[in-house]
Order: structure tokens, then C-alpha cells, then sequence
């Protein structure tokens, strides 16, 4: 065997260690398209219940169970999601990145956290500030401590509306955007990605 051939030998299995490590660990994965996937469900929920239904009807309370429901299970995986990614920090981003995408990444990633943590958040402090019963798939949810003195402060529920509704609706969708260009961006430019976060992929896919 020649030098060459067995510096080819060596690097080979060198590099599939190295791609292994920078994948992220099974439950972190699992949790990141579970959530994607509930989060989509949200946006077209929230868009059928505010667009397409009559106000105060039957078939809008009905909506606005499983959006309930839905959005308290995206801020109970969100909450598992953060514990898993302090206990198991995330693999590193490629080192030949450029520079100035780095705090981008980073600042896409922090938001898209915030976002999930405040959005259900906002929807639970709306809802608690009405008198009926809250339902978290069937079962009795509790109302947000201190937000029953805006029962009857209109001006108060319409401002909150509108943060949950509109504006954090409107910057996720945009920090979303961002999120997958840079992930396509860094797929097609040489600094592959995505297979990072696929499920049942070895280090050789990429």
C-alpha cells in the first residue's frame, strides 16, 4: 500500500468521526420537526379561526380548543427543547462559515426560541382573561395567575390580541424565512447542514 493510499486510509475514518459528532443527538431532532410540524398546524388554526369563522360562533370555540391545546403542547416541548439543548449543547457550525454569518445564526436561533416560549405564552394570558374554562386536549388547564383583572378591560385585551395575533405572528414567519434561506444557502454552498438534522442519516450522506 502506498503513502498516498494510506493517508487516504486514515483521513477517511477520521472525517466520518467527525461528522458524526456534529450531529445533533435523536431527541433533539425528534423535537425539532415535531414542533415545526405543530407549529404550521398553529399558523393555519389561528388563520381559520380569526379569517374564516364567525366571531363568538360554535365553530370558532371549537377552533380555538385545539389551538389552545395545541399551543400549550408547543410550549411544553419548547420547555423540553431548551432543557435538551443546555444538556446537550448543539454541534458546532461549519468553522469555514464567514464571520458575519455567525451572529446572524445565532441571533435566528436565540429569536426562534424567544418567539416559541412568548407566543404560547401570550395566547395563555389572552384566553385566562375570559371566565371560561380552559381545555388542554380535554383535560382542565389553569388560568395565568393575574390575568383575570383585565376581564373587562377591553383596551387592554385588544392591545394583547394584537401582539399574539399580528406582530409575533408577522416576526416569526419572517425569522422563519431567514432561518431556511440560510439553511438552503449553507446546503448549496458547501457547508451542508441539513443533514444534521435528518433522522437515519449516517456521516457519508453528506
Amino acid at each position: 500500500m502506498t503513502a498516498g493510499n494510506t493517508e487516504a486510509g486514515v483521513a477517511k475514518p477520521a472525517r466520518a468521526a467527525m461528522l458524526d459528532g456534529d450531529r445533533y443527538v435523536l431527541a433533539a431532532i425528534v423535537l425539532h420537526w415535531t414542533i415545526a410540524a405543530l407549529i404550521v398546524i398553529q399558523l393555519f388554526l389561528g388563520w381559520w379561526m380569526n379569517e374564516w369563522t364567525p366571531d363568538h360562533s360554535p365553530q370558532q370555540d371549537a377552533i380555538q380548543t385545539w389551538h389552545v391545546s395545541v399551543g400549550v403542547t408547543i410550549l411544553l416541548l419548547v420547555i423540553v427543547r431548551i432543557a435538551i439543548r443546555l444538556a446537550r449543547p448543539p454541534p458546532p457550525e461549519p468553522s469555514d462559515i464567514p464571520a458575519w454569518e455567525r451572529p446572524l445564526i445565532n441571533i435566528t436561533h436565540t429569536l426562534f426560541y424567544v418567539l416559541m416560549l412568548v407566543i404560547p405564552l401570550t395566547g395563555w394570558a389572552l384566553i385566562s382573561t375570559g371566565r371560561d374554562p380552559i381545555h388542554f386536549w380535554g383535560l382542565p388547564w389553569p388560568h395565568m395567575p393575574g390575568m383575570s383583572q383585565f376581564a373587562h378591560d377591553r383596551a387592554a385585551r385588544h392591545t394583547l390580541k394584537s401582539i399574539h395575533t399580528y406582530w409575533l405572528i408577522w416576526l416569526v414567519l419572517l425569522n422563519l424565512a431567514l432561518h431556511v434561506a440560510g439553511a438552503l444557502k449553507h446546503q448549496f454552498d458547501g457547508h451542508p447542514v441539513l443533514w444534521r438534522m435528518l433522522p437515519g442519516r449516517t456521516s457519508s450522506g453528506r
